[in-house]
């Protein structure tokens, strides 16, 4: 996970990070369409994530989700099995589903509010992603969210996850605290 000097001490002060479990949420899914124009206007084959200002591309065979607040990104397959969805019911229009709890334990970090920084994440595709940015609503301060590695029986940040920013007004939507 690449990130931005500012922040560069999430990566030593592990009494920050704190486990979180994903809940259940509804999000619209689709197929992804290369010449297909999403949301932004002239640019076929791009979606743009206002959250994080990202412009990512989609894929000939992935899909589209939209999150709870109307924000879009792109996925592979591999990331199909967070949704109560078989592939074959998903069609090029957006349909309403429920993402699945999952058994991953996840760690985040807050980055307070005031202080903007951004991931450089990659899964399969590389995008730069902003957090805390201006004109954007993000309650206290975005998180920086990794899988936890289970290590001499203690969960701890996995710094080799490609790792995302999740919005500080809608974390408490997505995630829940873990209890081990």
């Amino acid at each position: 996970m690449k990130a931005s000097e500012n922040i560069k001490w999430i990566f030593n002060d592990f009494g920050k990070w704190k486990l979180y479990k994903n809940k259940s949420n509804k999000v619209r899914i689709q197929k992804s369409d290369p010449d297909r124009e999403y949301n932004v206007s002239g640019n076929k084959g791009v979606v743009y994530n206002f959250l994080e200002d990202s412009y990512e591309k989609v894929g000939n065979d992935g899909y589209i989700v939209t999150g709870v607040v109307g924000e879009m990104w792109p996925i592979g397959s591999k990331a199909l099995s967070k949704y109560n969805i078989k592939p074959e019911e998903i069609t090029y229009d957006a349909k309403e589903v429920d993402t699945i709890e999952l058994d991953t334990v996840y760690a985040a970090v807050k980055i307070p509010l005031g202080t903007e920084f951004w991931l450089e994440t990659d899964y399969g595709e590389k995008a730069l992603l902003k957090g805390n940015r201006s004109g954007i609503e993000h309650g206290t301060g975005d998180y920086v969210l990794v899988t936890a590695k289970l290590k001499e029986g203690v969960y701890e940040p996995d710094f080799e996850d490609s790792g995302r920013i999740i919005n500080g007004k809608i974390f408490d939507q997505l995630y829940r605290e873990f209890e081990y």
